[in-house]
């Protein structure tokens, strides 16, 4: 999706619907034809079924969302995650941190447990739906946000709205309201970023239409989940509302980077970025650039990063360097200590 290109997740995906399907037992894929795959999909196993949530079903005003808190501490960590991505992708990191402090993630409209809500999915309808959520549930800063990459956007429009509220913020590898325009310098990713979208939009219309479920995506699993949250995963993502929630926010994506703070917009609120130190050409196989393209976009993607600090005047700056974009998988200990480092009343 628009914030980075996943390469080889999406292709991998577009292949696997397109080519193969799964049997009944998840490690042992097998060729099908399409009426066999259209079957298997109706045909959800047990293992395969969306289990009661976690957390709680807030109304919000017209539809619920899922909110999932853990753990005590003097500051609450509120965790925002990626385009495409709900709570299940920062489960680790939230029992982590719970350990130490409370911690609540929770689903956006549409994805995860939570339900659809009205368009157009702005950040700041995102953010204002959020505000709903934890007023209802009488959840209460000081908070410390921390938001993956679109999480990031969200992010900071919250904490803008709210800096009497907020202790900190963290960006992991955050989105930046201007690497459209940034991006722009490297045509090959532009178009392979169109390509992808539509290759996106084609796999939700068959999610749809039913004939790809939860069975067909469950291979292609995030492989850091334990098994019991694959399984999970793939009830989630096979749901057609979870697909057209990503399609969403990318088309309300020019609208919610217009809506972003600018530069010394959180004044001086500790904030600490975290910029992936591994680029596309070292850690997604399926890129289709070559090491120049690649090498520009890597710089483009540096300087994003480092943009970011202007938005306070207590910035600093953490380079991961053995990470790809998910930051928060490849060195978890890392995000978990810049967390806690705000999170730690001094």
């Amino acid at each position: 999706m628009r914030p980075y290109l996943r390469f080889a997740g999406l292709l991998a995906l577009t292949g696997a619907v397109a080519v193969s399907g799964c049997s009944g037992d998840p490690a042992q894929p097998r060729s099908e034809t399409t009426t066999e795959r259209t079957a298997a999909s109706k045909t959800v196993p047990p293992y395969l079924t969306l289990p009661e949530p976690p957390g709680e079903l807030v109304d919000v005003g017209g539809h619920r969302l899922h909110l999932y808190c853990t753990g005590e501490g003097e500051r609450t960590v509120l965790l925002e995650a990626g385009l495409g991505d709900w709570s299940l992708y920062l489960r680790g990191l939230q029992d982590e941190l719970a350990t130490t402090t409370r911690v609540c993630t929770y689903d956006r409209a549409g994805y995860g447990w939570s339900e659809p809500g009205p368009m157009p999915r702005t950040g700041a309808q995102i953010v204002t739906e959020f505000e709903a959520l934890l007023e209802a549930t009488g959840e209460s800063g000081p908070y410390v946000l921390a938001g993956h990459s679109f999480g990031g956007l969200t992010t900071l429009l919250f904490a803008e709205d709210h800096l009497e509220e907020v202790a900190g913020v963290v960006l992991i590898d955050s989105s930046h309201p201007r690497q459209e325009e940034a991006f722009a310098d490297v045509p090959a990713y532009v178009a392979a970023q169109k390509d992808l979208d539509a290759q996106f939009e084609s796999i939700a219309a068959r999610v749809e239409a039913g004939q790809v479920g939860p069975v067909e995506v469950l291979p292609l699993a995030p492989g850091w989940l334990p098994l019991q949250l694959k399984y999970q995963w793939a009830a989630q993502f096979a749901q057609p509302h979870s697909m057209q929630a990503a399609i969403a926010e990318h088309d309300a994506w020019d609208q919610t980077m217009a809506q972003v703070p600018g530069r010394g917009s959180l004044g001086d609120l500790p904030l600490i970025v975290i910029a992936a130190g591994l680029g596309v050409g070292e850690t997604d196989p399926g890129n289709p650039l070559t090491g120049d393209e690649a090498e520009r976009i890597n710089s483009i993607r540096r300087s994003l990063q480092e943009d970011h600090l202007t938005r306070s005047s207590n910035a600093r700056l953490i380079v991961a360097e053995n990470s790809g974009h998910t930051v928060y998988v490849d060195e978890p200990e890392l995000v978990l200590d810049a967390i806690r480092a705000l999170a730690t009343p001094k």
